[in-house]
């Protein structure tokens, strides 16, 4: 739902203003229990229009039909709140707008002003409510995903007040994230929306009214639908939750602020919390908070796509993107520690800040929750050079990706990408101009050629398209193939073309070994492409988040990335390539040391073959 403009507000106001007027009534007090989490895992509007089948036009269901409580909100009880007026009561009925020239002057036990929550508490921003001139006084607040709890300051001014609010509506493992009062201003709506945002789907949102000149001048609606909102009897003390997926409203047409008490508790287990200390400084992005004394705490970049190239890299790139936590880099492929290296540079310190610059490292040094990475799918395979670059200029833990893909089917789209006459006269030149007038067929005998040259298929027939398969256990592993691999890598991996290594971006296993050596295993993920493709991108993502050490988080354009048509390949030479790869495709699940057979034992299994 976009953003309602001013001129819908002003609508909206005068449409509860008419309300008001008309005396709309209260709904009745239902206690019904907590909001029930099924009810909350969407947004109440998507829950309710059902998909159509063929033929048929799109219906809505009843929320009656969908939801646990279809009204959408429920009374938890009653409370006396006279104490917390008093401690609320002295300046929240005030403008503390720079911009006014009436400013009240500072009384050191006046809450809402920002002059003291700067210096006795934490100032945070909530820019909607912000923009509509809405007070608060913060005690508890979280990131977007809930797993950063800060306590401010006041909250032990506050704590002994609200604890029977606390007592009333907080299950034995409830944990509070967010609590804060709320000052509305006269002659201001809240839109109707719903709230938006990771922490939504977990949250149990509370109100309790503390402070009305004249409830009855108070709209507060909410409901499974625009039409369906009802009104919520909002005397004070009353303490009710509402499920902020559905849609809700309020409207102040009083002449004085309207003050609630906002608690939001999650279910736990949840993090710890932090305590701040009065007059800290946070850094905060609509998603992420940060405590500006935890700046430079995440190194740039925090991780590195190496490849392989031609096998969902780019998708994989693109999708991490889509986190709230993630920033993408100045240029999805970097190439700083292979083709762009500066060997000018003699010293690690100033070739760090030289690959830096690929980067917004400036801007994320005070947002640690965020990060960024790379994504340079050539490095997989040329690590003879990258592996001591990296290990040198990024001394930390980066986090590493290898993307998968059948190597029979990579090799056909990494031939049709660089033989492509199409795109811009920069890509034209990465590409390389090595295999542009060659068939797909020559071109894989040459890189045999290569490959036979450095001794590293000497278990293959060329003509016969056969492995010799005692000779291939035995030299698999060995101190022989290490010794051709490397040859091969000095040899065949140049930096001024993309037109090489059609077979050996294939060859996984010799790929992936060099850095499982040079790197902890916990610092790589191996990704299958077709998985991504049958489990989902949402179950290949969760993964990934996990590998970041990011909150879950949804992918919402799943589409994949930097795709093209191409012919199909011929049959002879499939199963000829099916035969080259087979033997080296069983060999991923030992070399990953991985326990998940259905995945990497046989990842491609072949018709001709098996």
């Amino acid at each position: 739902m976009p953003p309602s403009t001013p001129e819908e507000i002003a609508a909206q106001h005068a449409e509860s203003v008419r309300l008001v007027e008309e005396g709309m009534p209260c709904a009745p007090r239902q206690e019904l229990g907590e909001i029930p989490g099924p009810d909350k895992e969407t947004p109440i509007m998507e829950l309710l229009q059902s998909s159509p089948t063929e033929g048929e036009e799109k219906k809505s269901a009843a929320p009656e039909d969908i939801l646990l409580n279809p009204v959408c909100f429920t009374t938890r009880g009653s409370v006396d709140v006279t104490s917390i007026q008093k401690l609320v009561k002295e300046g929240y009925n005030l403008n503390y707008s720079k911009d006014n020239p009436q400013r009240p002057s500072l009384s050191p036990t006046n809450y809402w002003d920002p002059i003291n929550c700067s210096k006795q508490n934490v100032s945070i921003t909530r820019p909607s409510h912000d923009a509509w001139g809405i007070q608060k006084i913060v005690l508890l607040f979280c990131d977007d995903f809930a797993t950063k709890i800060y306590q401010l300051p006041w909250w032990k001014d506050f704590e002994p007040l609200i604890q029977p609010v606390l007592d009333m509506v907080l299950p034995k493992d409830g944990i509070l994230i967010r609590t804060l009062f709320a000052s509305l201003p006269p002659g201001v709506t809240i839109p109707v929306h719903h709230d938006t945002g990771e922490w939504v789907r977990r949250t149990h949102r509370v109100h309790v009214p503390i402070l009305l000149k004249d409830p009855s001048k108070v709209l507060f609606r909410c409901g499974p639908t625009v039409e369906t909102m009802q009104r919520i009897d909002c005397l004070p003390g009353h303490v009710f939750e509402i499920n902020n997926q559905a849609k809700h409203a309020v409207s102040n047409c009083d002449s004085d602020h309207r003050v609630h008490l906002i608690v939001d508790y999650i279910h736990g287990p949840g993090p710890e919390r932090t305590i701040l200390e009065a007059g800290e400084k946070l850094v905060q992005s609509r998603r992420s908070i940060d405590r500006l004394k935890d700046m430079d705490s995440r190194p740039t970049p925090s991780y590195i796509i190496l490849g392989a190239q031609k096998a969902g890299t780019t998708s994989l790139y693109d999708y991490i993107n889509q986190h709230p936590w993630v920033i993408k880099a100045r240029r999805r492929e970097t190439h700083c520690l292979d083709w762009r290296w500066n060997g000018k540079l003699k010293t690690p310190k100033k070739q760090l800040e030289f690959c830096q610059k690929f980067f917004y490292t400036d801007e994320l040094r005070s947002r640690p929750s965020c990060l960024t990475g790379d994504s340079t799918p050539s490095y997989l395979l040329d690590s003879r050079r990258v592996i001591p670059r990296l290990k040198a200029v990024f001394s930390w833990k980066m986090r590493l990706f290898v993307m998968c893909r059948d190597p029979v089917k990579r090799a056909l789209s990494h031939y049709a990408m660089v033989t492509s006459p199409e795109g811009t006269e920069a890509q034209l030149k990465t590409r390389g101009s090595e295999w542009r007038g060659k068939t797909f067929r020559q071109v894989i005998d040459d890189e045999l050629a290569k490959m036979q040259d450095c001794g590293l298929v000497p278990y293959w027939d060329t003509k016969q398209g056969m492995t010799d398969m005692e000779l291939f256990a035995k030299f698999s592993g060995s101190a022989d193939e290490k010794k051709a691999w490397d040859l091969y890598l000095q040899k065949h991996v140049p930096l001024n073309t993309g037109s090489y290594g059609l077979l050996t971006r294939g060859l996984y296993v010799l790929q992936i070994r060099p850095w499982l050596e040079a790197f902890d295993r916990d610092q790589l993920l191996v990704l299958r492409l077709e998985s991504m493709k049958q489990n989902g991108v949402q179950a290949t993502m969760s993964q990934v988040w996990e590998h970041l050490d990011l909150p879950n988080h949804p992918v919402h354009d799943e589409t994949p990335k930097n795709t093209r048509e191409y012919q199909p390949m011929d049959p002879d030479i499939q199963k000829y390539l099916q035969a080259f790869f087979d033997p080296h495709n069983k060999q991923l699940a030992s070399v990953l040391q991985s326990d998940d057979s259905s995945e990497w034992n046989n990842p491609w299994p072949y018709e001709s073959i098996n």
